[in-house]
């Protein structure tokens, strides 16, 4: 089971990967004072069953430690973190009113809100098994939470190879020591070829793409890339081999927003 060492050990590894290393000595949980002027704006609840697939449609305030556990922009591993550092792993055992009672009090928040609850079962399930790379049905239910998007329990969802490599990237910052089975290198391969990616790159460069009748030359646009991704700009020609490289080009740059919205996030976390 996690123990205290390395909860602080994910805390640190977070913050040099996202350019924060700075802060690293910094890692227990920022105080709000008495008097602090922060308000919160409280979302009505209207009883209804939110849209699966779909992010919570509101306009979204500046995520602060205070708004963080209703925020809809919420990244899923500060969610994680903090509810680590606050209670450890003992987090991951409790039922959902448990969660209720305990974050609003514990960070003077007014509650969690559904589409956060969905991200923080995500991550739980991340931590307590390993189905997510066993297995489509978790790794699909997983993919949506973990893109701000609602699991529907009931209809069959398809992710985006966007969408797979933002919650393998995410999945990947909290366990490695799970092999992708072959029924999931299949699975990824076959949402990728679904959007025309047959070469697929970090995280998702497990997944297993049947180019076969396409003309797709793997070996060259896996050289023209790294200047690619370093330019940030993709050939404008008309080629396969352009096309592919603007669709690695796309997938390159989900994650990086979203490594951008976890650098944002990860200093409400810290003192100072």
């Amino acid at each position: 089971m996690m123990d205290q060492v390395e909860i602080e050990r994910r805390f640190s590894t977070a913050l040099e990967q996202s350019g924060l290393r700075k802060h690293a000595e910094s890692l227990e949980l920022t105080s709000v004072p008495e008097d602090d002027a922060i308000t919160t704006e409280i979302e009505e609840v209207s009883g209804q069953v939110p849209e699966a697939g779909r992010a919570e449609a509101r306009p979204a305030p500046k995520p602060t430690l205070i708004n963080i556990f209703e925020n809809p922009e919420a990244h899923p591993y500060v969610l994680d973190l903090a509810l680590l550092k606050k209670y450890g792993p003992e987090w991951f055992e409790w039922e959902r009113e448990t969660l209720e009672f305990r974050v609003p009090q514990d960070f003077r928040t007014a509650r969690i809100s559904d589409l956060n609850y969905e991200k923080l079962q995500a991550v739980k399930t991340l931590h307590y098994v390993d189905g997510f790379w066993q297995s489509w049905q978790i790794f699909v239910v997983c993919t949506m939470a973990l893109n701000s998007l609602f699991p529907d329990f009931e209809m069959m969802q398809v992710p985006t190879a966007v969408q797979c490599a933002v919650a393998v990237d995410n999945a990947n910052r909290i366990r490695n020591d799970v092999q992708w089975t072959d029924e999931m290198k299949r699975y990824v391969g076959a949402v990728c070829k679904f959007d025309g990616i047959f070469c697929p790159i970090e995280p998702i460069d497990f997944a297993e793409v049947d180019a076969e009748g396409h003309p797709v030359n793997c070996e060259e646009i896996r050289e023209l890339w790294p200047g690619v991704r370093r330019a940030g700009k993709a050939p404008d020609e008309e080629s396969v081999t352009a096309e592919q490289l603007r669709r690695m080009l796309l997938i390159h740059e989900a994650v990086q927003e979203d490594h951008e919205r976890l650098r944002n996030q990860l200093p409400l976390l810290l003192h100072g």
